[in-house]
This record gives C-alpha cells, structure tokens and sequence, in this order.
C-alpha cells in the first residue's frame, strides 16, 4: 500500500516554527515602533522643529501623519505584550495556586513587624545614648591631669 504524503505549505510550516530568538526580535521591533511613532507625534506637534516630520507626497501616510504614528504606537504596544507574554504566563498559575493569608493573619503579622522595629528603635536609641555617656566618660577621664 502507498502511504499518502501530507502536502504541507511551506509558508505556514515557517509561520508555526517558533524560533530561539523571535521574542526578542519582537520586543526590539515593538520599542523601535513605539518609539518612531512618538517621535512623529512630537514632529507634527511641535511643527517640525524637533522629532520626525513626514513629507506631505508620502501616499497615504502624509495626509494622516499623526493617525499613522498612533496605529504604531498601538501596534508596537500590542508587540510588546506580545513578546513579554511568554515570561509572565507561567506565573499566572503559580499565583492561582498561592495561599493567601486571612486579614486577621496579615494584621497580626503587621503588628509584629511595627512592635520589633519599635523595640529595635528603642535598643539602639538606648545603645547611643549609654555609648555617649561612656565616651564622655573617657573624655572626661583624659582631661583629668596626673599629679
């Protein structure tokens, strides 16, 4: 019996690989938007003296400058979601997973916290002043003249 082949597109087979570094390749394409369409948007509103202008022939884009630095700050953001989504996902079900304590267990432990650095405060407020009374003390003794 002859096994069917699979016919795959070759072009899809390239979109669904995922690469080493294509997150970072996107987080960097992301920046580089954002920041190019804040730069439009600082040259149309500042009148050209600084950021980037676009000339009007520009097809298009030169009749909506500013609509057109928006749409790239939206999409470099949605990029930027994009690439960072990876990082954060598996932290959302270890959150889930967490046991969060009670508020009377977070207020007891407040409590506890404020009374140690109350009691801290304390010692080392007492620990200067007895260090002060015993340096002045031996500077006291040194000005005392031997007969």
């Amino acid at each position: 019996m002859a096994e069917k082949k699979e016919k795959t597109n070759s072009i899809l087979s390239i979109f669904a690989k995922e690469y080493k570094y294509e997150g970072l390749i996107l987080l960097f394409l992301s920046l580089l938007a954002i920041v190019l369409g804040a730069m439009v948007l600082i040259g149309e509103t500042t009148g050209g003296t600084s950021g980037l202008t676009i000339n009007e022939e520009v097809f298009l884009i030169g009749d909506y400058p500013r609509a057109f630095a928006w749409i790239l700050i939206i999409l470099g953001v949605m990029s930027l979601i994009l690439s960072i989504w990876p990082y954060f996902k598996p932290s959302i079900g270890e959150v889930k997973r967490v046991s969060w304590p009670t508020r009377g267990t977070v207020f007891q432990n407040t409590a506890t916290v404020f009374a140690f650095v109350l009691i801290m405060a304390l010692f080392f407020l007492l620990s200067d002043y007895i260090l002060g009374f015993v340096l002045k003390f031996f500077k006291w003794l040194s000005s005392l003249t031997i007969v």
